[in-house]
């Protein structure tokens, strides 16, 4: 494929899958229609998605084969996903250009701080892994489906989208540091690019001008080893740059170990160096996952959940805290807990019901990408149970004529005596929120939700 063609097929790919990512997020609205599929589907092709059904749900998921496709187009082609089809990469890619034309003279600069920080990539993999084995999907959340879909919710209701913006500025600053390093998507594909079969070399006479490495977006350039590197996207803009025409898109050298010009004998000498100083940073790695696994995986306290939401420890292990639910509640019941909640918590749906009610339309049931909300049916949701405060009641306190709280449930948990005083029947119960909300005396109402 011609060099120029490739690059307008790229930026197409790049602007169909942005818009096209966040039209859907904006659009997720009860009565669900198409766009939770096709959101679903779409974000379906992450691995990470895949590792989370294995690792929590114990099954291969029907969809599984699009995940894989992506495991099977890196080993071929290195990171066509990152740098070709994922929404949020195009967003950082646009933010990259953006970066190199206003901050030109940051070139260099730009250049070594990746050089220096790639090399804890495998580390940050291997604490990520062991955080995720452990029990806590925090690492999801960074994935790009989930945490540019939660920041886009975020964006949508009028809130800050800190963390997008926090790494947008890191990326006109330092390039393509979250693609290149942070992001676990990337890092995970990296590691299975190491062994892909199609790759940007040099095939031709270089002069060594180091063109490619500066226009390189995450310090992958075939200047030292003559051969991209596995973080490599894929985009084609190393070739681009290059005076003498000398990189080609080529199947994988057979002259050495990953395409370098090293021996196999100097390659063993310095991992023999090394083994021992890898081996303490990688049991400080793993100290550290388990310390933050213990911070991750430990709730606070129960608080009212979503309809059909698992049960509390495992709720907030599996959550991946991407909006979703948030964003297609007609009601607008749903809230991300705050950071004062504590970090196991933070950014989980919550419902207040003195705010707004759950209207249990179970949508968020079916925009759960993880199954932290299972599909549940009507007649089984049990989010908690109502409790009334007869002193607080001014139907059995002052006497007056009031059965709101009756009027408003949709189970018709709630009886009246002759007086017309209502009375909770627990059994019936599903924790809605319904009358604590429409509860008309002040404050604190008399009849509240308490969390299963």
């Amino acid at each position: 494929m011609k060099s120029k063609k490739a690059l307008l097929l790229r930026y197409t790919m790049h602007v169909v899958s942005l818009v096209s990512f966040i039209f859907l997020i904006a659009n997720l609205s009860y009565p669900l229609g198409q766009e939770n599929l096709l959101l679903q589907w779409f974000s379906r092709i992450d691995p990470w998605l895949l590792l989370s059904q294995l690792r929590w749900q114990q099954e291969v998921p029907t969809w599984g084969w699009l995940p894989l496709l992506t495991l099977v187009s890196t080993l071929l082609w290195g990171r066509i996903f990152c740098g070709w089809l994922c929404p949020f990469g195009a967003l950082l890619a646009l933010t990259d250009k953006i970066g190199r034309i206003v901050f030109k003279k940051l070139s260099l600069t730009r250049n070594k701080v990746l050089q220096a920080i790639q090399p804890i990539r495998g580390y940050w993999l291997l604490l990520l892994l062991s955080v995720f084995i452990l029990g806590s999907n925090w690492v999801f959340f960074l994935t790009p489906f989930a945490l540019f879909g939660h920041e886009t919710v975020r964006a949508l209701q009028g809130h800050l989208p800190w963390m997008l913006i926090g790494i947008m500025i890191g990326t006109l600053f330092f390039s393509r540091l979250w693609c290149s390093v942070l992001c676990p998507t990337g890092v995970l594909l990296s590691l299975a690019a190491r062994m892909r079969l199609f790759r940007y070399q040099i095939a031709g006479n270089c002069i060594h001008c180091e063109k490619c490495a500066s226009a390189c977006s995450v310090n992958t350039a075939p200047v030292s080893t003559s051969v991209a590197m596995e973080g490599c996207l894929a985009c084609g803009d190393c070739q681009r740059a290059c005076p003498t025409k000398a990189i080609e898109w080529q199947q994988r050298s057979r002259h050495g170990k990953n395409g370098q010009l090293v021996s196999n004998n100097a390659v063993a000498a310095t991992k023999r160096q090394e083994s021992r100083r890898q081996f303490l940073q990688t049991a400080l790695v793993v100290t550290i996952a388990v310390a933050l696994w213990k911070k991750t995986v430990w709730a606070a306290e129960k608080v009212l959940r979503p309809p059909g939401a698992l049960p509390e420890s495992e709720f907030t292990a599996v959550c991946n805290r991407c909006g979703r639910c948030v964003q297609v509640c007609p009601s607008k019941a749903l809230y991300p807990m705050p950071i004062t909640d504590g970090l196991a918590n933070f950014e989980t749906p919550y419902i207040i019901p003195r705010r707004n009610r759950c209207d249990l339309c179970l949508a968020c049931q079916e925009v759960c990408p993880t199954g932290a909300i299972k599909k549940v049916s009507l007649e089984k949701i049990r989010m908690g149970k109502a409790v009334l405060d007869k002193s607080r009641c001014i139907a059995w306190n002052e006497g007056k004529l009031c059965f709101i709280c009756g009027e408003q449930c949709p189970v018709l948990a709630i009886s009246g005596d002759e007086h017309h005083r209502p009375t909770v029947l627990s059994d019936k119960c599903v924790g809605c929120g319904s009358c604590e909300n429409a509860c008309p005396i002040d404050g604190e109402a008399a009849i509240r939700i308490f969390p299963n």
